[in-house]
């Protein structure tokens, strides 16, 4: 399994922070910037969140056999099943560039409780916000709503440095971590990895 997953996933993360490190021809990475919002930038944030959910389902299912995903599957259902496995994964930092510690699942955290037809669900444990990864709400206003044409409101701008270099610092972690889970599993440690030029666990 670790095989396949370095050729079907972590190459095409690879690949994608290829494309990532392609921008900084035109745009710096840095602190001043990170409201800096492009077309190229809008690409790579969709096309790494997207990532994030595939991946993210992917773990949950090896986490747990029984869970089945489809179109309904959001990231409460497949997070939930990865912090049973991974959850000091809200507590891990990442470190960018060389020089910036990103925490990109800081506060992710879900629990389950009954409603009042006394049905399973899920809810983030902290209480005090309605969704805990900021990037990923800016994700889903991006991604459903880029331009109200109507309403005149935009979320464009959402598509910036600091979220897609937040996105990408998640989408790093979690391949991380199942990598060394896998590589733990199947006491497979001769496997060549190709590391990634702009990430690293702080």
């Amino acid at each position: 399994m670790l095989e396949q997953f370095i050729k079907s996933y972590w190459n095409y993360y690879l690949e994608l922070e290829h494309q990532l490190l392609e921008t900084k021809r035109y745009v710096e990475f840095c602190i001043s910037n990170k409201r800096t919002y492009s077309v190229e930038y809008l690409k790579l944030y969709q096309a790494v969140c997207s990532e994030i959910d595939v991946v993210g389902k992917e773990i949950a299912q090896w986490v747990n056999a029984e869970f089945k995903s489809d179109e309904h599957t959001n990231i409460q259902k497949w997070g939930y099943e990865i912090q049973q496995r991974f959850g000091n994964i809200k507590d891990m930092q990442v470190l960018f560039n060389g020089d910036q510690s990103l925490q990109p699942f800081k506060g992710w955290e879900y629990e389950q409780y009954k409603d009042k037809k006394n049905r399973e669900r899920l809810r983030p444990a902290n209480k005090s916000t309605n969704n805990v990864i900021p990037w990923w709400k800016k994700y889903q206003k991006v991604k459903h709503q880029r331009i109200g044409l109507i309403s005149q409101s935009t979320n464009f701008e959402h598509a910036n440095q600091e979220n897609l270099i937040s996105a990408f610092s998640a989408l790093f972690l979690l391949e991380f971590v199942f990598i060394d889970a896998l590589k733990q599993e199947e006491n497979n440690t001769s496997i060549k990895i190709s590391n990634s030029d702009l990430f690293s666990i702080a």
